[in-house]
């Protein structure tokens, strides 16, 4: 476990939820990933590299919700500008591993809705 924190700390974190709206493979990536197109509502579209290849197809991930950082400074990865980090998860069957498993809300929320 990380040292405790303050709320002040918390809170310069931004996470906001954001619709994806498109994915595709991220060809010169080291490990596999995908370039995602991202709607968060009043923040505009941002786009993020997201290594979770192994659980999911890009085909399925447009229209899903997901939650991100939104307030890192951009990060060029493989010739890609990744503007937000997308949140997600070990799977049970991989900790330390590579497949992750996207951090999303469970009822349809308005893209670019802060986490609180």
């Amino acid at each position: 476990m990380e040292p405790q924190i303050e709320w002040d700390d918390f809170r310069r974190v931004d996470i906001r939820a954001g619709r994806i709206l498109h994915a595709e493979p991220l060809p010169k990536a080291r490990k596999p990933a995908y370039a995602l197109t991202i709607d968060f509502g009043p923040l505009g579209k941002k786009h993020s590299s997201a290594q979770i290849t192994e659980l999911y197809a890009p085909e399925e991930l447009a229209g899903r919700l997901v939650l991100a950082v939104v307030n890192f400074p951009p990060k060029r990865i493989a010739g890609f500008v990744s503007e937000v980090l997308v949140l997600g998860l070990d799977s049970q069957a991989d900790v330390g591993g590579t497949s992750v498993s996207l951090v999303g809300p469970d009822h349809d929320v308005a893209p670019g809705a802060r986490l609180y």
